[in-house]
């Protein structure tokens, strides 16, 4: 499941952003990225979301109580339904470019139609029958991503790779480290009730990593190969056809019903529905309605947002449970929270190596330990 989630339109554009970094600082960029995203939060996450049977942003009560699961799930079912519209303004955008050179036809709003039914198909299916499908559909996109990529090694390298940007090594890293956070408040719904937490986190996490640091990569790979940064242009000129069609087509489908099944799971917490995959299924619809209207020139800015919102939250969370097992008081915990998220921007001028992700990990995790040093602390239960 985790595996097919990572392999993505989306995760192709972000990795085509990594160009100007040259191949080798590339690599050690996405590489980097991914170790401090999946390793330093969202094992931790998945691991929580186990370990206490709860979903993703129920973990967020043992630092921020009943508001701040209802704040979290409400800024998380945003997130979600903006990824939705992403998803589906991805697809259509590569869709519409094979479809047009293969059968002269393009239209955005029947190819996002296209899309978001099946989504809403998946959203149907029963867990077994899901299951089951899933793991034949991600085996077939593996095999389509590597035929992919070794025609586009097959046609004559380019002369020079476009410098459109001037992306810095930390910046790269960041971006990385982004796509694996727009997880991190996801990852526990899927844990929850499995009985071995390490493990399974273990596995979840790897079937991430592995896949995302795979499509970065080709991402990366195909615009140095081709000097192309626009991935459906490669598309319709791999000669594919059909194939490429499809995998953007059903890649699309296993991430975004991921979206809208934890989108509806945080609703969930705020509403106490237990109607789910109905809820998902509005979620749907409603990233198909701003799909149709959506300009993906924010795509970037879309990802720091997360970073900014959801780091000094789960900073927070991890601090209380695997360091200290006790919280500080609420309102020491949202005022944390809150500078955070607001100095999560200052601190990307810094341009540090690691990520700004990296810094308010070790910074407010820091001073929010120090902190209890001063303040009142409660015992988790």
């Amino acid at each position: 499941m985790w595996l097919g989630a990572a392999i993505s339109i989306a995760e192709i554009v972000t990795g085509t952003l990594l160009a100007p970094l040259g191949l080798s600082r590339g690599i050690a960029a996405i590489l980097l990225g991914h170790l401090i995203g999946g390793g330093l939060f969202l094992f931790p996450a998945g691991y929580l979301g186990a370990k206490l049977q709860r979903s993703a942003l129920g973990t967020a009560k043992l630092a921020f109580g009943k508001l701040g699961v209802t704040l979290a799930s409400g800024l998380n079912a945003l997130q979600l339904i903006g990824w939705t519209a992403v998803m589906i303004v991805n697809a259509q955008l590569a869709m519409n470019a094979v479809s047009r050179q293969l059968i002269h036809f393009q239209s955005p709003l029947v190819m996002a139609l296209i899309v978001t039914g099946l989504i809403l198909i998946w959203l149907r299916l029963d867990a077994q029958r899901l299951f089951q499908l899933n793991n034949v559909i991600v085996g077939l996109l593996v095999i389509g991503v590597i035929v992919m990529l070794g025609l586009v090694f097959a046609t004559p390298a380019s002369a020079g790779v476009p410098t459109t940007s001037s992306l810095s090594f930390g910046q790269a890293v960041e971006l990385n480290v982004t796509m694996a956070l727009s997880w991190l408040p996801v990852i526990g719904d899927y844990t929850q009730r499995v009985d071995r937490p390490a493990p399974i986190a273990l596995v979840s996490v790897g079937g991430y990593c592995l896949g995302s640091i795979v499509m970065f990569m080709t991402g990366l790979l195909v615009v140095l190969r081709t000097g192309q940064t626009d991935i459906t242009t490669v598309l319709t000129q791999s000669g594919l056809g059909l194939v490429a069609l499809l995998i953007i087509v059903f890649s699309t489908v296993t991430t975004t019903f991921l979206d809208a099944y934890s989108a509806a799971t945080s609703l969930a917490n705020i509403t106490g529905s237990r109607a789910i995959n109905r809820v998902a299924m509005v979620v749907t619809v409603m990233g198909f309605i701003i799909a149709v209207t959506l300009s993906m020139r924010y795509y970037e800015n879309f990802l720091y947002l997360i970073g900014s919102v959801f780091t000094p939250l789960y900073t927070i969370i991890f601090v209380t449970y695997f360091v200290r097992q006790a919280s500080l008081p609420l309102w020491a915990n949202f005022s944390w929270w809150l500078i955070g998220a607001v100095g999560y921007y200052p601190l990307q001028q810094l341009d540090f190596p690691g990520g700004t992700t990296l810094l308010v990990l070790v910074g407010l995790g820091g001073l929010v330990w120090l902190s209890g040093q001063a303040l009142p602390l409660k015992r988790l239960a």
